[in-house]
């Protein structure tokens, strides 16, 4: 891949916007955290956002794992933010999206361990982006020093595996896999019922100003083309096929980190239904926290100091 910086860098933990272009020319937009005072990085911290969102969401994250002597990385995935413009629009990933992705993540990751000397990284996934972070674990796990799954499942809730690509593919077959689809908002859409419905996104957060930040904002909330809503289900079938669950290695330090009255994690059903895999595999630093009454974006709730201590103190544990 190569690199082209966008934008002045910032004093302190203010990020830097960059873009780098992937070997098919799509340029992926990229966003770095440093420590306060050019501190050499205790480790760097890799976040993968998760669906219908993009990586400057996580800046207050990123800022004070900055000011905690680590350096972060986050990139917009294709389809997402400010890199969606080279893939087509929101929801829009290409061919094959999925995959693409994961090398983008691979690249990015690597990039920014050999600016950093080497750094131990750390890859933090969000919901689609634990999918993604999940699958990165079964390419090249022994590249990581730790896995950090937030807003976690095992498999998209409510969906059947086969029936989901059946329809799918005859809906690619009839339309294209460029044209949007209700798959996804159709799979969320009873996700809000248990609240009252001000935006459609009272399942995400108890912070009414966090989710009427995210209604607000043109980036977030938009459906997924057939061709991307397929992708993400066929990568369901790979991340959860026994063959590549083996694949990750048992060494490897995992965390999943929820909020309990999260939708997508079916009454933490397809929570603990992750943790068994992952103690079949025979994980051998493996842990977890269920954050009472809490719901989607842990990092966005009321409780967000919480959980932003945890995961420090958990990084601080394993590097």
């Amino acid at each position: 891949m190569t690199q082209r910086t966008d934008g002045a860098t910032g004093t302190g933990t203010a990020y830097r916007a960059s873009y780098v272009e992937a070997p098919d020319g799509v340029r992926v937009a990229t966003y770095t955290w440093l420590p306060t005072g050019g501190a050499r990085p205790r480790a760097l911290v890799q976040i993968a956002h998760g669906a219908a969102e993009h990586g400057l969401r996580y800046d207050r994250f990123a800022r004070f794992l900055a000011g905690h002597g680590y350096a972060v990385v986050a990139s917009d995935h294709r389809g997402h933010g400010a890199t969606a413009a080279a893939t087509g629009g929101y929801g829009v990933a290409g061919s094959d999206g999925w995959r693409a992705i994961v090398a983008d993540l691979r690249a990015i990751g690597e990039r920014a361990r050999a600016k950093h000397s080497g750094a131990p990284l750390i890859l933090l996934g969000h919901s689609l982006g634990s999918m993604l972070a999940r699958d990165c674990a079964q390419e090249y796990g022994d590249q990581l020093a730790g896995l950090i799954l937030s807003g976690t499942f095992r498999s998209l809730p409510g969906a059947e595996t086969e029936t989901a690509i059946a329809a799918l593919e005859r809906e690619i077959a009839e339309r294209g896999r460029a044209a949007l689809s209700s798959f996804i908002p159709d799979l969320f859409a009873s996700f809000n019922d248990p609240y009252p419905h001000r935006t459609g996104f009272e399942w995400l957060s108890r912070d009414e100003r966090e989710v009427d930040a995210y209604a607000a904002d043109e980036r977030c909330g938009f459906a997924f083309s057939a061709g991307l809503a397929l992708d993400w289900v066929r990568a369901t079938r790979k991340i959860n096929d026994p063959r590549n669950l083996a694949r990750i290695p048992a060494g490897l330090p995992v965390h999943i980190a929820v909020g309990t009255e999260d939708p997508c994690n079916q009454r933490m059903t397809l929570v603990y239904e992750l943790l068994e895999d992952f103690r079949h595999l025979g994980s051998e630093d493996l842990t977890w926290r269920g954050y009472e009454n809490a719901r989607h974006e842990i990092l966005n709730e009321t409780n967000r100091d919480e959980v932003q201590h945890d995961l420090l103190g958990w990084m601080d544990k394993h590097v």
